[in-house]
């Protein structure tokens, strides 16, 4: 009997799955009808893959931020931080220092972050939005000394940019995802981390080092927040300072992803839902600005509805809160 409920269940999940599958393409198709065939013309969908990769990697930094039963808001700060970071190293030194230096630098954050959340017991909410004003500031602080001096905004020189630019952006598209699925669900960091985030009391009597198995969670967050800033230095070329907390904006796209991934994960692997759920609303945008609808309010307001729909995705059946 059981065995036939679990198969029942299973063919469930799977026809629900077709089904939204059938939805979103038969979605796609009537978008490129509306849109004269721009939207899945093969320019615009480099576009949008391209537009996707940095809020994916900064998704994925979330998704181990989570798992660390952990709400923080200040990597979008970060982001810019490790941006600014690269940019600087970048022109200095070259490619390789602006890849490592930027990393260490995330990396070096989010351990940061997570010391603070464990020494002090401070909500990390709260921290987190402490640690956004000083990362902001950081970068703002910069960013007045360079006016001062009559420069702008650190922009990495045009010979630095390829890993932003394509075929270069693919690739460490692919990178990150292969190394956040490996590291999520196939490492003992992943399932000890993951574990300690679902009950510490629990994880402590199977043996678990909860503080050390969280803050390597910190260490690998930050990585690949220092890895979305490197991609978003060489995409863009340069990232404006940001203060009064404006960098949360930063992070709606990704908390959407992060949101739908939780919802898509009933039928498909939670990393691998990630770019998916990056792309779709990537997408989104995309139909709204080849119809002429400006970026600004209405955008940011259906981003907004966006982030709460998805949330109540994420949440249908789940007891207490979405992690």
């Amino acid at each position: 009997m059981k065995e036939k409920e679990i198969s029942a269940r299973s063919l469930k999940a799977y026809t629900k799955a077709i089904a939204v599958l059938i939805v979103i393409i038969a979605a796609l198709v009537i978008l490129n009808i509306i849109t004269e065939g721009k939207l899945l013309s093969v320019s615009n969908i480099k576009i949008m893959i391209s537009s996707a990769t940095v809020p994916t990697m900064i998704a994925l930094g979330f998704t181990f931020l989570f798992a660390c039963n952990v709400t923080d808001l200040s990597p979008g700060a970060l982001v810019i931080l490790t941006a600014t970071a690269a940019g600087v190293l970048g022109n200095q030194f070259g490619v390789v220092p602006m890849i490592i230096g930027s990393i260490l630098l995330g990396m070096g954050c989010g351990l940061l972050n997570f010391t603070i959340y464990r020494v002090t017991k401070i909500p990390p909410w709260i921290a987190g939005l402490g640690m956004t004003m000083v990362y902001e500031a950081i970068v703002g602080y910069y960013s007045s000394v360079r006016a001062a001096q009559g420069l702008k905004v650190v922009v990495l020189e045009d010979d630095k940019r390829f890993l932003g630019q394509q075929p270069g952006i693919y690739i460490m598209l692919i990178i990150g995802l292969v190394a956040a699925y490996i590291l999520y669900n196939h490492t003992t960091l992943g399932i000890n981390m993951r574990a300690a985030g679902c009950n510490e009391d629990v994880a402590s009597v199977m043996g678990i080092r909860v503080s050390k198995a969280l803050i390597l969670g910190g260490l690998v967050s930050g990585f690949f927040f220092g890895y979305a800033g490197i991609i978003k230095e060489s995409y863009a070329s340069f990232v404006n300072a940001q203060s009064g907390l404006s960098s949360l904006s930063t992070t709606f796209q990704p908390l959407a992803a992060v949101l739908l991934a939780k919802a898509l994960s009933k039928y498909i692997n939670r990393i691998a839902a990630i770019p998916i759920g990056t792309f779709l609303i990537v997408l989104v945008f995309n139909v709204l600005t080849l119809l002429g609808v400006p970026s600004g309010t209405f955008q940011e307001t259906l981003l907004g509805v966006i982030v709460v729909v998805f949330g109540i995705l994420a949440q249908k059946n789940v007891k207490g809160v979405v992690k």
